[in-house]
């Protein structure tokens, strides 16, 4: 039984992130312009924009709420009072990496009960993207 739950739980991660990929709406705005800019060109951080990125790709495996997610993925709310804005930049950035360098990112991986582990994200490798992320996830408290 845990290794068919656990085989739907990969499905639904592989599903979520196809679908991410190739949705008509895949260009996040902006994103080949802000790729381009440096850092001083940077705008704000918009948490509409971040919204819009999260309900469109992050919502797949995350939850807004403490609770874990069918796939296993850690509910996202207070995420800032376990991490700090910088850990989170890291993560998003490529957490394959990253969770073999950090001891709370191995920790993460480690507690996900189906062995999965957050893929590196293209929309995540703009740092415009990440910064607008981050900035909407400081609004779920």
């Amino acid at each position: 039984m845990k290794g068919l739950l656990r085989l739907i739980a990969i499905t639904m991660l592989l599903l979520g992130l196809a679908q991410a990929v190739w949705a008509e709406d895949k260009t996040i705005e902006g994103a080949a312009s802000a790729a381009e800019k440096t850092t001083e060109e940077m705008p704000q951080a918009d948490v509409n924009h971040g919204k819009k990125i999260f309900d469109s790709i992050c919502t797949h495996c995350h939850r807004t709420d403490y609770e874990t997610s069918p796939v296993g993925a850690p509910g996202l709310r207070d995420v800032l009072q376990r991490h700090t804005a910088e850990w989170i930049n890291t993560w998003v950035t490529s957490p394959e990496v990253f969770s073999k360098k950090d001891k709370d990112a191995k920790a993460l991986v480690e507690s996900n009960p189906y062995g999965l582990i957050m893929p590196t994200i293209p929309e995540m490798q703009i740092e415009q993207n990440r910064k607008d992320v981050i900035e909407y996830l400081k609004t779920l408290k």
